[in-house]
């Protein structure tokens, strides 16, 4: 059983990695979209249109994508002034239970945002932009973004099982 929640441990933390990459992928995109719009501004007058829409999507993207790496990396906001003073099964237990509380919200709120998503798609729902954006499109990636920190929620709760000196 120990096996199997390392290797699961490690899995969660690969695929978090994965989605953590992407993240980067959309900083670059962003990047790039405002050097292309600033050129477009100061050499010829004219613009994509589109900038604020696309960067709003990439800002979202970089974030939902990096939640589970920041979990596995141990960056997010946490109260460990509650924390380090628990040892053992004492402090297994209220980082178990601190998980499954995150992973009920979390789960509540990725549940709503995949009916949304899939709403969105039946409907053929588009941005209000000259480009007309399909909104399933950069819900979607949102979506795959939660499922992911989910993922790594649990794989925060195999650690605390497996390896509690690894919490800190």
């Amino acid at each position: 059983m120990t096996r199997f929640l390392a290797n699961y441990t490690a899995f969660t933390s690969r695929l978090s990695y994965l989605a953590a990459q992407l993240g980067m992928v959309a900083i670059v995109l962003m990047a790039v979209h405002i050097l292309v719009e600033i050129i477009m501004r100061a050499f010829w007058s004219t613009s994509t249109f589109i900038l604020d829409e696309f960067v709003g999507y990439e800002v979202a993207a970089m974030t939902f994508l990096g939640l589970g790496a920041a979990l596995d990396d141990k960056v997010l906001l946490r109260v460990n002034l509650l924390l380090l003073p628990l040892k053992g099964w004492l402090r297994v237990a209220v980082e178990i239970i601190n998980a499954m509380a995150t992973l009920l919200v979390f789960g509540f709120l990725t549940f709503h945002l995949i009916r949304q998503t899939v709403r969105s798609f039946e409907r053929g729902t588009t941005s209000l932009s000259i480009l007309e954006t399909p909104l399933w499109i950069p819900q979607s990636i949102l979506v795959f973004g939660l499922v992911i920190f989910c993922i790594q929620l649990t794989g925060l709760m195999a650690k605390a099982l497996h390896a509690p000196e690894d919490l800190d």
